[in-house]
């Protein structure tokens, strides 16, 4: 439950342009979390099949194509939200960019 109140919170704070800096070590227990785990959102599912790295927390999961950027913008983009894709790099980022109507 720790990732509804970040997630919806972005969800506000991204179209009124306020920037938000959450603990790193929270955003990576919800990308943790999200990772393993399609109960509340379909992330599992959704990166199933590419590899997932941060690049300012140690979170990193999965194999195959690479999607990689900050850990806010990787749960962001596994809970769904495509236009955090436009912060990733890595040839994977058209495929989870492709995945975001997965429920």
């Amino acid at each position: 439950m720790l990732g509804e109140p970040i997630v919806h919170a972005e969800d506000i704070r991204r179209p009124l342009g306020i920037h938000h800096d959450y603990p790193i070590e929270t955003l990576t227990r919800v990308a943790d979390c999200y990772q393993s785990s399609d109960l509340v959102v379909a992330a599992k599912r959704r990166i199933a099949g590419l590899r997932l790295v941060a690049t300012d927390s140690p979170f990193t999961t999965g194999s195959g194509p690479l999607v990689s950027g900050t850990t806010l913008a990787l749960v962001m983009a596994t809970t769904g939200r495509s236009v955090y894709c436009d912060e990733l790099d890595g040839d994977g980022v058209e495929i989870l960019r492709d995945r975001r109507d997965m429920t």
